[in-house]
């Protein structure tokens, strides 16, 4: 890499040596693991995963099973 740049972060040992641990068994180490996290974020534009709040998530996942449990067992629909 003729034009590469250091990059430092510190982190927790133990998250270190479990993502390390992850990497060594897909035959990767951690600095190429951490280039093809920054490749894919170019890539796709963003983060290359999902960031919710689970929390919010769950509440409509409650909903809609609700809603769905409504209207597939006939149950008239209320409002208070």
């Amino acid at each position: 890499m003729a034009n590469a740049a250091l990059v430092q972060v510190k982190v927790d040992k133990d998250i270190k040596e479990d993502v390390s641990k992850i990497y060594e068994n897909l035959g990767l180490d951690l600095p190429t693991a951490i280039r093809i996290f920054f490749k894919k974020s170019i890539a796709v534009g963003g983060l290359p995963f999902d960031l919710r709040d689970d929390s919010v998530q769950s509440r409509w996942n409650i909903y809609k099973e609700a809603r769905n449990s409504i209207q597939n067992n006939n149950v008239p629909e209320m409002t208070l």
